[in-house]
Formats: C-alpha cells, structure tokens, sequence
C-alpha cells in the first residue's frame, strides 16, 4: 500500500467516526427529550398571547396640580411617569393620589378611576367610583380646589381641552354639591399660583 492509500483510508475512517458520534450525540439528546416528558398524557394548552405578552411602558413627563396649604390656589408640579398602553390618565390619578410633602391629596379618600376615555373633540370623560363624593368632606373652597386639581392636570395634554366628570357612570349637575358637573368643565388658569 502506498502512503497516499493509507492517508485516504485514515481519512475515510476519521470521518465515519465523526459521523457515527453525530448520529448518536443526535439520538442520545432526542431520547432525553422523550424520558424528560410527563407521564400522564394530558397536555395543557400554551398560553394565549394576549396574556401573556407584556406591553410596552415608556417615560413620560407629566404635569399635575396640587391645592396649597390654605386652598387658595393650585401649586404645578412635574413628575416622570411609566406608562403602558398609553394610559397617562390613569398615571395621573395615581400621582394625585400622592402629593408632595406638605399638600394635602386632591382626591377624596378610596377614589377610584373607574374609567376614562378622550373624543376626537378633545372631551377627557373620567368615570369615578362613589369614594368620589361619599368621601369628599370639604366645602365649596376645597370642591373647587379638588375638581380643578384634576382638570388643570388633565388638560396639560395636548389631546385634552375639558373634562366631563361621570359618577359611577352617571352625570351629576353638581357631583361634590356646588360646581356645575354636568357639562364638560374646561380649564381654569385663574386658580394656578405663579411662581
């Protein structure tokens, strides 16, 4: 045999080795696949994708109305927020519900945005759970300061001009007693303290 014949059959020999490992790497992970399975034969079906794909949140920066001490005016702060789905409304209402050290929160105790929708008229209708109005103990000064609060706050956004309140669903002439609540309320720069 020449050393040429030799090479060729070294070669061949390698490379049926190889192949013979690859095959049975092969067999040996798929058999691992069929012992890891379960035993019982009942199958449970693969998540919706609707459950279970998390939408995405992104920054943004809001502007939000706060009373001062002696409810005379309303204080602008700013605050970053993460929003999903768009959902900046309902970010609003959280942040609200949390003012800055030394104000007292706008919203009456237990207050729950229940819904919340924006026309193409630039309409913002904000359904509020009854917390709203059972919960609310001020008097025409501090109704004033809390309906304003939102509505100040909610107009800063460039798709928002007024803002029609809903009472568990129901349009209220005078949601907290005193304001006109039946027609959307449009924004006052009168109650803002400049500073």
């Amino acid at each position: 045999m020449t050393k040429r014949s030799i090479r060729t059959i070294i070669l061949a020999l390698t490379f049926c080795l190889l192949l013979a490992g690859a095959f049975l790497t092969g067999c040996n992970s798929s058999k691992a696949q069929v012992d890891n399975k379960p035993s019982d034969t009942a199958t449970t079906p693969p998540p919706s994708n609707t459950d279970t794909i998390e939408q995405p949140k992104s920054s943004q920066q809001i502007k939000l109305y706060f009373p001062n001490s002696d409810a005379t005016g309303l204080v602008s702060f700013e605050r970053t927020v993460e929003v999903k789905d768009q959902a900046v409304i309902k970010a609003m209402f959280s942040e609200l519900a949390n003012p800055p050290s030394g104000y007292e929160p706008p919203l009456p105790a237990g207050t729950t945005l229940l819904d919340a929708t924006v026309s193409a008229d630039g309409i913002a209708t904000i359904n509020l759970s009854k917390e709203f109005k059972a919960n609310f103990g001020g008097g025409s000064t501090e109704e004033q300061m809390t309906i304003y609060s939102i509505v100040n706050s909610l107009t800063t956004l460039p798709n928002i001009r007024s803002v029609q309140f809903l009472l568990e669903g129901a349009k209220h002439a005078g949601i907290l007693g005193h304001l006109d609540t039946h027609d959307p309320i449009k924004r006052d720069e009168s109650l803002i303290i400049k500073s």
